[in-house]
């Protein structure tokens, strides 16, 4: 049975990562947007390889462009990760050029990470990357219902926000 389920997914939708969905995922909105999650990051992580970036070097990119400059303490805060593999993460992006590690004017104590041109055209091509690697995760909906599908989920989550 499971077998014929993963069979249909992988006909239905041609996304590797989502053949595997068990049929109980289709009832439940909780488990579709957990799987759904779980492929898009196992496929973005081999192509943003044509990035020269990871999934979550992609992630501290982001997060450096929308959030402002922070200390490596704040990158792990955001990211939900120890700081060790922030630490780690930052020093391959500063090898590649793609940030750079500063004193922040304010406390002369404290090291702020910023993007540098490198990181900002490694970053732009994270993005294309990454809404093509959702749209092939999400063949049946249009760019425009992606759309809607990005404003309903924000508004979800930051409702006192629109």
């Amino acid at each position: 049975m499971i077998q014929r389920v993963n069979d249909s997914i992988a006909e239905e939708n041609c996304f590797p990562a989502l053949a595997s969905v068990p049929h109980c995922a289709r009832g439940s909105l909780g488990l579709l947007l957990s799987f759904l999650g779980s492929a898009i990051t196992e496929t973005a992580d081999g192509q943003l390889a044509a990035a020269q970036l990871n999934g979550r070097e992609y992630s501290i990119l982001s997060i450096l462009e929308t959030d402002g400059p922070g200390s490596q303490a704040e990158l792990a805060r955001l990211l939900g990760k120890v700081p060790a593999m922030v630490v780690m993460a930052v020093d391959a992006l500063e090898e590649r050029g793609f940030v750079a590690r500063e004193r922040d004017p304010g406390d002369r104590r404290r090291t702020r990470v910023v993007l540098t041109a490198a990181g900002r055209a490694a970053l732009a091509r994270g993005h294309e990357i990454a809404d093509e690697t959702v749209a092939g995760a999400l063949p049946g909906l249009s760019a425009e219902e992606r759309g809607q599908l990005h404003a309903l989920l924000q508004r979800g989550l930051w409702p006192s926000a629109t």
